[in-house]
């Protein structure tokens, strides 16, 4: 409770015009002080916009599955290298009480020549039996006798068209368009189009049967050679239980997950064992220094150019504590005509770059409030250093 009535003592509204006037007393030194914060918390926004979006878009894949457990093999280190392993593995559960189903697939990355262009794009192809129903994506689903007939795909529209041409654009306008690997050795025909979401491991994704994986990905996969194993369970099966069995049936052949335990692994590689969280982790680090630096700067030189003022208002009575909540109120001030315009522009740069890049990026209340905390922070620091410029205020100096 003390703390909380220090910190109402701290913002009293009662205070807060004198604080108001020392800023707009100098209004460039205002706005330079707003925008300096401004852009602080703006690139803390991208940059956490970013990072959230990128770990979005690698386990939308996973996201989509539809099973209880999965098969991995322990030396595929993220969703764009595969190691592949005997498919017989996966049959041996189905020996395992509770096994209801096992769905073999087929995930690896392919070459094609860019539609319209001569680089070639990155394509992840998911092939399995299109008779199963294996991702929650109805226009998947709704397509799957399309993709019976040999070297006939889906596209993802979500792609990235600058790197794959306007395939998307060109199937919705004129319907089935043939494409071609990069080294001209197959071709095949894209009969629909389906939206999953752009990743960064390739520029889009393909669905295909397990023969048209196969015969595209060829060497990088081959028959009997599988990238991931869904196990599906019978209703009344105890998940937990069927997964201890599973781990003690394969030992360290294989990795039994939960898809909630596929997807946070799959989050942890990106953001603790690549370089993609320190990356951002940094750049989020630089945005609160640029901050913090230009709130000391600003209070630092009202501080000292208010000198006077301030041993004017010590000789007429006002107590150090009034004189620190002004300069703390004025940080507040600073803090909060920053952020506002900051995460109103982060919100429309989140909604362009979601349209161009495919990528998901969302403004959401967890990271508002993260980003709110940081910038008064960083600006109650800034002002916390900057204030003990006032010891030097001395009541004598006014006569």
């Amino acid at each position: 409770m003390k703390s909380v009535r220090r910190l109402s003592a701290l913002i009293n509204l009662h205070d807060l015009p004198l604080a108001w006037l020392q800023l707009k007393r100098q209004p460039v030194r205002y706005l330079v002080a707003v925008t300096g914060i401004g852009f602080a918390a703006l690139l803390m926004f991208m940059q956490l916009g970013f990072q959230s979006g990128l770990l979005r878009s690698a386990t939308t894949f996973y996201q989509a599955l539809e099973t209880d457990l999965i098969l991995i093999n322990p030396a595929t280190v993220n969703s764009g290298s595969y190691q592949q392993f005997p498919q017989s593995l996966l049959y041996q559960a189905l020996g395992i009480e509770g096994v209801s189903k096992t769905i073999p697939l087929y995930v690896t990355n392919i070459n094609a020549q860019q539609l319209g262009g001569v680089k070639p794009t990155s394509l992840r192809v998911i092939g399995f039996d299109p008779n199963e129903t294996v991702l929650n994506v109805p226009a998947i689903n709704d397509q799957r006798d399309l993709i019976k007939t040999p070297n006939f795909v889906l596209f993802d529209e979500l792609g990235l068209s600058i790197k794959t041409g306007p395939v998307a654009k060109r199937v919705s306008k004129d319907g089935p368009l043939e494409l071609i690997l990069s080294n001209y050795s197959r071709s095949f025909r894209v009969m629909g189009l389906f939206k999953l979401g752009s990743t960064f491991v390739a520029d889009s994704n393909l669905i295909a049967s397990q023969a048209t994986a196969l015969d595209l990905a060829f060497p990088q996969v081959s028959v009997g050679e599988i990238s991931l194993g869904l196990i599906r369970l019978d209703p009344s099966a105890n998940i937990n239980q069927v997964q201890n069995y599973l781990k003690s049936l394969y030992g360290d052949q294989l990795q039994v997950l939960t898809k909630k335990e596929l997807i946070t692994q799959e989050r942890n590689y990106w953001n603790n064992v690549s370089s993609f969280g320190v990356i951002f982790g940094f750049g989020t680090i630089m945005g609160l220094l640029v901050g913090g630096v230009v709130v000391y700067q600003v209070l630092y030189t009202d501080v000292s150019d208010h000198l006077k003022e301030y041993a004017t208002l010590k000789a007429m009575g006002f107590s150090n504590q009034f004189i620190l909540m002004v300069v703390i109120q004025e940080s507040i001030l600073l803090a909060v005509s920053a952020f506002i315009p900051a995460t109103l522009l982060s919100a429309a740069l989140y909604a362009g770059l979601t349209a161009v890049s495919g990528i998901r990026l969302e403004m959401t209340a967890d990271k508002t409030l993260l980003v709110g905390s940081l910038t008064m922070g960083l600006c109650a620091v800034a002002s916390a250093i900057a204030i003990r410029k006032l010891q030097d205020a001395d009541p004598a100096s006014v006569f």
